[in-house]
């Protein structure tokens, strides 16, 4: 203490930390005592640990005859141990990590690992497990043995940590290097006792570890082995045998912006369940089982090439029967996150994909109710495991980041309905490999319970999105295929054309019921004359009885006589009844000929509600984007207006005419946002009245409507029309059509504009009678999906930004004016496809 004029004083003094701060670290940071084990494991990986090995043992009996003193949790490995200095600095110093210098300096071990670890807290988890710790450890390169203990009880009734003494016992030893942790005073031990299950293993306990400790193989080279009670818990081979037996795997592999997709279909995919019909197991064993599949190959090669194509799908080496395959581009993911190359992050930089780093996965589709790995004993114990092993798990270098439940969103895109064909969370199964070293800008949580959201985690995640958009369209083209082809051999034996219209298939059932009704006529009259014929036998007989009773009954003709008689009787019956039926049978095919007529008049009258439905979405898809322009002005008219209310009341003027009209242009946005609120999605237009004009001045209009949208945007439109032409359709329609194409367009041009891929995005619209093609300087039309474009549902945009449909509406709002639109066989500098081109043949008329 100095002392100071005026009678103060001052001294040094110096920050302390109350013991309790070792208690509330360890149970804020460390989730629960499974948390805590994978933090020691972890240390044993960053040691160089070839093998780690824990034992728990939950019972002062089982611990003596093992030779412990009391039950414990003991985990070892054959790492390089520590030091004096190494546990000093560590174990002893709470949140000094010396693995998070070696990270900033970008070092690794030995055996080329990043360290896992670098908060320096994890250790303190080791309380959540035991009272008492005892670390045992042989440092690489000495003779030596270190032993501390650490009794965590006695850290409660101190006011300092320097206050609780800890004895190191230092001394010589002939064995080999490496640690061991032994936890005594158990917290729960019954919990570890709970997980056993009757008759050895341990399906609780697998499904905690397994979200912890990767069960598809070692930890970057450490093998993991478990054992609680003398019972080995299996944590690799019973997930082996599981995943060898899947119907369905997809590889992923990502490094250098690029996501590559392969996809193996084993044949088993294509049959039905357990609980599935027994024609859907006829069908499959009849034209997929016994010939591998050989025919229905064939039938892809001949009737779905393009969709195969589009897949990058060929038969595939056994015992797969299908691959595909998929290439994602970072840069050309709608809405990828960017980071500048400058070092303040500044506007200035130059925008680049914020890359995630190099990772690979690995994820299988299995049936649920079909245990194919043949491992089980019941259908109920496959079924258990296969839960607990359910989802896409993410584990760096083998551990474990504990994610949400389906985090990665298969439950999003599932319906309830036969025809969802996509990835089932409680379907699959499979992990995300990740790695300290090359997945650093990845950062989990302080409470490892995921990942901070950043640019880098947003990339990553979209790229699993691409698979999982890849997965759905991919495995609903070759279900369907099969059901189409099923249904084209159904109706072969049938003798029907499988493509037919509802027409000629409701022709084809008139047809077939005019040849019955005439042939049963036929077999009708033909069973008449016969019982006719009968009849009359009958009554020769019995006139033959009655006429000489005495002969026709002698002892050697009688018995003859009345077994003819009786046969006659039975038949005459027969044939009564059977003349009964066929005249129902016939009345019956006659009524249904009405039933055709009401079938024909009703799909007729679907087929109308189905053109008015497609217009119908079509305008919906444009009073939603109207409403939101409209909203987007409001807004930034209420913004400017409050900022003109706030300048004329600091200005003090004092106006009236101002005031009421500030107060006005308030009331009327209020009325209009009210207005857009309540916006009704059934408005109509008016579809009888058709008006004639010319196409290239009607694009110059829509051209010049979008320009103003874009105001001072980066987006052009060019309109060129050489050769203009009349035609004749409903205004409001010509405009969604176009509305579509356009919209789409400046979607992905602001994409590529964002990350500095086009400089000057262009909007080009053709006219050249009797066609209009649009186009714009993007990367153009994804490969993935240039087969399928036009078909409903298809979409590489974010499932939140895109449905799917618009394309498919501009095909329907076309076909019915008996006009088109395609893609035309021209690539852009990217490779792809990129004009529309509209065939308004069908509705030009002449000058």
């Amino acid at each position: 203490m100095t002392p100071n004029a005026g009678g103060s004083s001052t001294e040094t003094v110096h920050l302390d930390v109350h013991p309790s701060v070792v208690f509330k670290l360890g149970a804020d940071l460390i989730t629960d005592a499974l948390q805590a084990l994978a933090e020691l494991i972890k240390n044993c990986y960053d040691a160089d640990a070839t093998w780690a090995n824990v034992e728990i043992t939950t019972s002062s009996e089982l611990a003596h005859a093992k030779g412990y003193e009391a039950a414990c949790i003991k985990v070892s490995d054959n790492g390089i141990g520590m030091t004096r200095t190494d546990i000093e600095r560590g174990w002893l110093t709470i949140s000094n990590s010396m693995k998070r210098e070696m990270k900033a300096q970008g070092l690794q071990t030995p055996k080329q690992r990043t360290p896992l670890g670098d908060k320096g807290l994890g250790r303190l988890g080791a309380q959540r497990l035991g009272d008492v710790l005892t670390i045992i450890t042989r440092p690489k390169g000495e003779a030596l043995e270190h032993e501390l203990t650490i009794d965590w009880r006695l850290f409660e009734a101190q006011n300092s940590l320097k206050a609780v003494p800890l004895q190191l016992v230092t001394r010589s030893t002939t064995r080999s290097h490496g640690t061991e942790l032994v936890i005594t005073e158990l917290q729960e031990p019954e919990q570890w006792r709970s997980t056993l299950a009757p008759g050895g293993g341990s399906s609780q306990l697998q499904k905690e570890l397994t979200v912890l400790l990767s069960p598809y193989g070692s930890n970057r080279g450490m093998q993991v082995a478990f054992e609680i009670d003398v019972q080995a818990v299996d944590l690799y081979s019973l997930a082996t045998q599981v995943r060898n037996a899947a119907e369905l795997r997809y590889n992923l592999e990502y490094q250098d912006g690029r996501l590559l997709i392969d996809a193996s279909v084993m044949l088993a995919y294509f049959e039905p369940g357990e609980t599935g019909k027994e024609d859907d197991r006829a069908a499959y064993r009849t034209l997929l089982h016994e010939d591998g599949g050989a025919a229905f190959l064939e039938w892809l090669q001949v009737h779905k090439a393009a969709q195969l194509a589009q897949f990058s799908c060929h038969q595939a080496d056994a015992p797969a029967f299908l691959s595909a395959h998929r290439e994602v581009v970072l840069a050309e993911v709608p809405n990828v996150e960017v980071v500048y190359l400058t070092s303040d992050d500044s506007s200035d930089g130059v925008p680049v994909p914020a890359d995630p780093g190099p990772f690979r996965g690995e994820v299988d589709y299995v049936t649920l109710g079909q245990d194919r790995s043949g491992v089980f004993d019941s259908r109920g114990e496959f079924r258990s495991f296969l839960k607990s092993l359910a989802g896409v798990r993410v584990y760096r270098d083998g551990f474990g980041i504990r994610m949400t439940e389906d985090w990665i969103g298969l439950r999003k895109g599932q319906t309830s309905g036969k025809s969802f064909y996509g990835l089932r969370p409680e379907n699959t199964l499979g992990y995300i490999d990740i790695s300290a070293s090359g997945n650093a800008q990845l950062v989990e949580t302080t409470d490892r319970e995921g990942f901070a959201v950043t640019p880098y985690y947003r990339n990553f995640y979209e790229l699993l999105q691409r698979w999982v958009q890849f997965t759905s369209q991919f495995q609903s083209t070759i279900r369907r295929a099969y059901n189409e082809y099923r249904a084209e051999h159904r109706a072969a034996q049938a003798d029907i054309d499988v493509g037919a219209t509802t027409e000629v298939l409701l022709q084809h059932i008139d047809e077939r019921r005019t040849r019955t009704i005439r042939t049963a006529r036929q077999q009708l009259s033909t069973l008449r004359d016969e019982n006719a014929a009968i009849a009359k036998r009958h009554q020769r007989v019995r006139d033959e009885i009655d006429g000489d009773q005495a002969t026709i009954f002698s002892a050697t003709t009688s018995p003859i006589v009345i077994g003819d008689l009786a046969d006659l009787q039975e038949a005459d019956r027969r044939t009564s009844e059977t003349v009964a039926e066929v005249e129902s049978l016939v009345e019956s095919l006659e009524s249904e000929g009405a039933i055709t007529d009401i079938l024909r008049a009703q799909d007729d009258q679907l087929k109308e509600q189905l053109a008015l439905t497609w217009e119908t979405v079509s305008l919906g898809l444009t009073a939603e984007a109207l409403s939101h322009e409209i909203a987007h002005i409001a807004d930034g008219l209420k913004t400017r207006t409050a900022q003109l209310r706030r300048y004329v009341a600091q200005q003090q003027i004092a106006d009236r005419r101002v005031a009421s009209y500030l107060h006005h242009v308030e009331s009327a946005v209020s009325g209009l946002k009210r207005q857009l609120a309540h916006l009704n999605p059934s408005l109509r237009y008016m579809r009888e009245r058709r008006e004639r004009f010319a196409v290239g001045v009607f694009c110059q209009e829509i051209a010049e409507y979008h320009k103003q949208r874009w105001n001072d945007g980066p987006i052009s439109v060019v309109v060129e029309s050489p050769r203009d032409f009349l035609v004749e359709i409903n205004r409001g329609k010509f405009t969604q059509i176009l509305d579509n194409l356009l919209l789409n367009s400046e979607y992905w041009l602001l994409q590529a504009y964002r990350v500095g891929a086009v400089k000057e995005p262009c909007i080009t619209i053709q006219v050249q009678a009797p066609y209009v093609v649009v186009y714009d300087n993007g990367r153009g039309i994804d490969r993935a999906v240039e087969a399928s474009l036009f078909e409903p549902f298809v979409s590489t945009k974010k499932r939140t930004e895109g449905r799917g449909i618009g394309l498919y509406v501009v095909t329907q709002l076309l076909g019915s004016e008996g006009a088109s639109i395609t893609l035309v066989p021209e690539r852009n500098v990217s490779g792809n496809l990129y004009k529309f081109e509209l065939d308004l043949g069908g509705i030009r008329v002449k000058a």
